[in-house]
This record gives structure tokens, sequence and C-alpha cells, in this order.
């Protein structure tokens, strides 16, 4: 009885000491050796220090997002803008290589935006996303599902820097007034510009994002801020070009001189204007725009000239597309040469079926037409119809070609997407 009732007295004791001992023992362990609650409990098994670290990152190539860049303070003051933050970049795969069609699977690209001088290609695809490519379309990331423009020119300078406005139809004077937009993220936002409704973006210095021409229906508008402000780049030579001809396209050469030319220059500008029935004309700038050299041949004056193009490692050649054909110099104007012989009845006044020329290194002109992609050495009398391509009869409406991918070229068609046109080299 005496031995129950010992164990009923000593029972607390024993629970009590049984809690107490091992709090004091281990906090004492961690006192001593500097070790942190973690570090104690993974000492005794309790707890896995390692379940702490960060995962690993997928295997796989995400490209980065290249930096906004915030324009540069602009010569008159303005207000200021803030600078939008885009969201992260989501990889798409790269395009097909297999097919003619451009894809970044499972979808078919719509239509691509670039410039010869830069890697960067733009790309809507058929389900309305925007995705943009930072190395001619090898890897792709979704910018935008849902786009408020679908058209654009950008900035070889900074392809974040992005240009839209359609321009109002100079033929009716009842149209409405159409915005002007610009991006400076690479089309996540766009900000219309109030001063620049009616304008249709032209050319963009390649020095400098910021500075632009754009046109309406009379007059020739240069901005050095971005659209925010414009000034009017009437011709102040005697001939008063723009007085009658409204300005369709520019393009900017290399300086003349130059022993390795292969960037354009503001100082070699050629750019080519309509009248009111239809003639065109093409002159040529050496002072960025404040007076033209009328250089058209004056024996036969073009018609309805739409497209003008500049050959950067060859001064002195030009092309520019009419409905007719195919205008050339290798002279800087002083002889002209137009060719269509191959091309059937697309080349006839007023058919408008010929819509875009490049020129590739390999000593080609290629040509986009109604009936799709034409060919012709530069020197060559003849136009073919390209072969060994899986698209035919399809309109083609404009073609970009980049420098650093010159065994490309990619080929917008009007209803059927883009296709991707592999250039051999001769």
């Amino acid at each position: 009885m005496r031995s129950l009732s010992r164990t009923f007295l000593l029972l607390p004791a024993l629970i009590l000491a049984l809690v107490l001992i091992p709090s004091v023992v281990l906090t004492a362990a961690g006192s001593a050796s500097g070790a942190s609650s973690v570090d104690t409990l993974a000492a005794i098994g309790a707890f896995d220090s390692q379940s702490l670290t960060a995962f690993d990152s997928p295997p796989g190539t995400v490209p980065p997002r290249p930096p906004g860049t915030v324009p540069p303070p602009p010569p008159r003051p303005v207000p200021p803008r803030p600078q939008p933050v885009a969201p992260a970049p989501a990889p798409a795969p790269a395009a097909s290589a297999v097919s003619d069609k451009a894809m970044i699977y499972p979808h078919e690209i719509e239509k691509v935006i670039g410039d010869r001088l830069s890697p960067t290609i733009y790309a809507f695809t058929d389900n309305g996303l925007l995705y943009r490519s930072n190395d001619n379309g090898r890897i792709w990331f979704l910018i935008r599902s849902q786009v408020e423009v679908d058209d654009f020119l950008m900035s070889s300078a900074d392809p974040d820097v992005l240009y839209s406005g359609v321009g109002t139809n100079c033929s009716d004077p009842a149209s409405s007034n159409e915005p002007f937009y610009q991006s400076i993220d690479g089309g996540y936002t766009w900000e219309e510009m109030p001063t620049a409704i009616n304008l249709r973006p032209l050319l963009i210095d390649p020095a400098d994002p910021h500075r632009l021409f754009a046109t309406d229906c009379s007059m020739l508008y240069l901005s050095s801020d971005g659209g925010m402000s414009w000034v009017q780049k009437p011709d102040n030579s005697a001939a008063q070009l723009w007085s009658n001809y409204q300005v369709v396209d520019m393009a900017a050469a290399a300086l003349v001189g130059d022993p390795t030319p292969e960037q354009p220059h503001w100082d070699q500008l050629y750019a080519i204007g309509v009248d009111a029935n239809g003639m065109g004309v093409i002159a040529f700038s050496g002072d960025e725009g404040e007076t033209w050299a009328n250089i058209t041949d004056p024996t036969q004056a073009p018609e309805a000239l739409r497209v003008v193009v500049a050959q950067l490692k060859q001064a002195g050649a030009v092309w520019m597309v009419s409905d007719a054909g195919v205008w050339a110099t290798a002279d800087f104007g002083i002889s002209w040469k137009l060719t269509s012989r191959g091309l059937g009845d697309l080349a006839s006044a007023g058919a408008s079926r010929l819509h875009d020329l490049t020129y590739a290194y390999n000593g080609k002109l290629y040509l986009a037409t109604d009936r799709g992609l034409y060919e012709k050495t530069i020197d060559g009398a003849i136009w073919e119809k390209t072969s060994d391509t899986s698209f035919g009869g399809e309109k083609a409406v404009s073609l970009l070609l980049t420098n650093s991918n010159p065994e490309v070229l990619w080929v917008n068609t009007e209803e059927e997407g883009v296709f991707v046109y592999r250039i051999e080299e001769d």
C-alpha cells in the first residue's frame, strides 16, 4: 500500500521532468552553438533544411524582354509621359522550318513587321495575338492578346518604339479623322498623339527613334520628339514640289563616299509623290528635307508610284514600284529604266497589282504582286515567278528581309497569311 502511495506521489514529478529537461537541453545546445531554431531542428532530424531552398528553374531558353527606353528630353518643353511597365514575356515555339507557311505553333502568322536594319520582328497570329522575336523569328514571345493597332512602323534604332497611323482618305473630303499612335514599350501599350491626327508615318531616323517624317494629304511633316510636336516641311526649293504632289513614300540611303556603306543617313533622302492626276515624281534631298531636287525622268514621268527603295551598299541605286512596272536608276536619277517583261497584265496603267519591292545581296530583286512573288537579277530585263515554294497565286502585299538574316524573305499575303521564301546565294 505504501509502495502504491509513493508511486502516485512521484508520478507528477516524473511527468514534469519529461517535459522540462529536453527543452532545457535543446535551448542550451542552440545557444552554445549559435545555431538557429531551424538548424537545431534539422540537427535532431525533425526538419529538412534543404526544403527551404528555391526550386530550380525548368530547362529551356526564355528570351529576356529588352528594357524600355524613356525618350530623351525634347528640344521644346512638353508634358512628361510615364513609361508603362510591360509584363514578363511568355515564350513561344520557334516558327516552323519544315513548311513555307510561317507558324508560331500551333497558330499561323498573319502578318510580320520589321525593318531591314534590325533582327527584331513583330508578328500577328491568326488568333489575334501579337508576338515579338529578337532573333529573326527563331524564338518568339507574346506581347499582347488584344492588340489596339494592326499596322505600324518600327524603329531600327530602338525596336521598342513604334508608330501607327493610316492617314485620312485623301480622295474623300468627307472622310473621318484618323488617329496617330505611338508605343514606347514594344506594342504593349499605345498612346494617341493629339497633334498628329490624320498623319501617316513614312520614315524613322535610323540614328534616333524619336525623329520621323509623316504626311497627310497636302504636307510633309517632321517630328523630333516622338510625334508630340511637328514642323511643316514644304519644299523650299524653286520647284516647290510638295505644293503639287502628295508624298506617298520615303527612303534613306547611305552617305555618298562612305567606304563601308551599311547605315542610311538623313543627309541622303529620297521621296516619291503623286499629283491629282496620278502622275508621279521622285525627289532627292541632301539637307534633311529642307529642299528637294526633282530627279524624275524628264522624258517619261512614272504613274501611280507607291514604293521607293534605296540600295545601302551602292550609292545612287534606287528603285520605284509603279503600276506599269519597276523603275530603276544606278546613277542618282540621271538615267532611268522601266522593267515589266514577264509580268504580263500585272503591269499596266491603273492596274494596282504591284505592291512592294526589296533587294537581296545575291544580286536579285523580289517583287510582291497580285499573283505571288516574282524575281529578277538587278541588271536583268525579265521578271520570273519564283519556284521551289509552297505558295503560288496568293496576293503578296509586302515583303521583309533583314541584313542579319539575308537568306530568309518574309512574304505577307492578303488572305493566306505569311510565307517564308528561302533565298539561295548565287
